[in-house]
Formats: structure tokens, C-alpha cells, sequence
């Protein structure tokens, strides 16, 4: 007699007779986990770039909301941390002071300056006039200035000492606006020093002249330099019917206030703001 035949043992007969894969094609083992692993590296990756995108675009909308006329601060101008002496009793503690924006809005201008600075006022009797030119064109008078405001970073105590005739101390940045006079950026750079190529020049001074860009604003600068050290950098740039003038000199003499140098100078003067 034939055995029984059921409906299950039908099927596992079926099962049994059908072909398998070879075994380390269905088999489970290790090497299964590298597409895993691929997979998780790929969304990483994808993940680290969605984020520098989005701080990318985050940098460059800042960028474009900055208002018109102020510029990025420098690193030159970046904030600088000072510590107070324990006897003072500062117990350690360091203070960092936020860069400072002076605005001008009768002259149109905006200035960064670090934190440590501050705006000076100068005695009566150091006015940038030159008296002996009172014939001459551009004249350095009195009813020709319009605005000046000198910016330092010494203390009250220390600025007052430091004064000089026709000129801010040295490490300070003395900001001038007078009446153009119908004169362009190179005949006023003309006035100061041995600047004017009719005036002959004696000794081992003398002026280099070149000119910059700064935030679209076009300006003749010069360079004054001496056989003792001094160098005194100004920038003119013509703005309607006013000249202005940004002038500093740097003194190897004169001790400068902690911080500062020749490119905390250049980097106030180029982080300038025209509106």
C-alpha cells in the first residue's frame, strides 16, 4: 500500500525538490554590514554639507543686511581682551571692549574704532592751519575747516602730555573735512610736507605718493617719512565741495599706546564707512 499522503508533506516534498543558491549568496556573515555602513557614511556626508551650506547662507544674508556705509570690522580691529591687575582688584577678570562706531551724518561718514579708544579734543592752538599760506590754493585757514575730531587710545592723563603744534599726537588719527576750493585730492596732498614737487626738499625726508579704493571712495594717500623715524600717512578724498582728510603718523620714538600700530591706524582709516 502506498503511505498517505497529506496536504503538508505535498508541500515540504515541493519545497525540498526546489533548487537552492549557492550558500554564501543567502547565507548571513560579516560583509552584510558594509552596505549598512556605506549608507550611513553617505547620509553623515550629507548631513555635514546641509549644515555648511545653511552657515554659508546664514553668513551671506548678514552680509547683505549690513546697513549701507558700514563697513566689516578688521582683524586689526577685533575686539582685544584686557585683564585688571590683582592689586586693582580685578581678581583675574579679563574685559573685552566691543569695537565702537562713530557716526557723522553732517559729513557723511561712519568710523570704527576698537574699544580701548576714544574721542579727543584738541587744545586751542593746534588747529591744522598753516598761517603762512593765506595767499595760497588750497589756504589752510581757519574759515576753511569745517569739521575735526581726533580719536586715541591713551588716557586723559597720558593724551595731555603728548600734544603738538598743527599735528595730533603720534598713534592718533586726526580726521579733517574743510572747503574743497575747487582743488582736487592731489593739490591738497600737495599742502603737507615736502609733498609739492615745486618745493625743493632738503635732507633725507621725503613724500611717496599712490592712490586707493576704500569702499568706492577714491583716495590719494601719502607717505611722509624722515631720516629720525617719524612717518605720517594722510588720505584725501574729494566729496563735493569738501576735501576730506584722514591723517596719523606713527612715531618709533614715541612710545604708542598698548595695541597699537601702524595696522590698527590702516585698519580705522580703511573700515570707514561713506554714506
Amino acid at each position: 500500500m502506498f503511505p498517505e499522503l497529506s496536504i503538508e508533506r505535498v508541500f515540504r516534498r515541493e519545497l525540498d525538490s526546489l533548487p537552492l543558491p549557492a550558500e554564501q549568496l543567502w547565507v548571513p556573515n560579516r560583509r552584510t554590514r558594509a552596505p549598512t555602513l556605506i549608507a550611513v557614511s553617505v547620509g553623515a556626508a550629507a548631513l555635514l554639507l546641509a549644515l555648511i551650506a545653511a552657515d554659508l547662507v546664514r553668513e551671506a544674508s548678514g552680509a547683505a543686511a549690513q546697513p549701507r556705509g558700514v563697513a566689516s570690522t578688521p582683524p586689526s580691529l577685533q575686539p582685544r581682551a584686557s585683564c585688571a591687575a590683582e592689586p586693582l582688584g580685578g581678581n583675574g577678570r579679563c574685559v573685552t571692549r566691543l569695537p565702537t562706531i562713530v557716526r557723522n551724518p553732517a559729513f557723511g561718514y561712519n568710523l570704527t574704532i576698537p574699544g580701548e579708544w576714544r574721542e579727543t579734543q584738541m587744545p586751542p592752538g593746534t588747529e591744522p592751519f598753516v598761517r603762512d599760506r593765506t595767499s595760497a590754493s588750497p589756504a589752510l585757514i581757519a574759515p576753511f575747516l569745517l569739521d575735526r575730531h581726533v580719536f586715541t587710545a591713551r588716557s586723559p592723563q597720558e593724551w595731555v602730555l603728548t600734544t603738538t603744534p598743527n599735528l595730533a599726537p603720534a598713534w592718533d588719527l586726526d580726521i579733517q573735512v574743510w572747503d574743497r576750493q575747487g582743488r582736487t585730492a592731489l593739490e591738497w596732498s600737495r599742502t603737507f610736507g615736502p609733498c609739492d614737487p615745486a618745493v625743493p626738499v632738503y635732507g633725507t625726508s621725503g613724500c611717496a605718493l599712490r592712490t586707493e579704493t576704500i569702499h568706492g571712495g577714491s583716495f590719494v594717500v601719502t607717505t611722509v617719512s624722515t631720516f629720525r623715524g617719524p612717518q605720517t600717512t594722510s588720505y584725501y578724498l574729494e566729496r563735493g565741495d569738501q576735501m576730506m582728510i584722514l591723517r596719523y603718523w606713527s612715531d618709533p620714538n614715541a612710545t604708542p599706546p598698548p595695541g597699537v600700530t601702524d595696522a590698527t591706524l590702516e585698519g580705522i582709516v580703511h573700515a570707514i564707512g561713506l554714506v
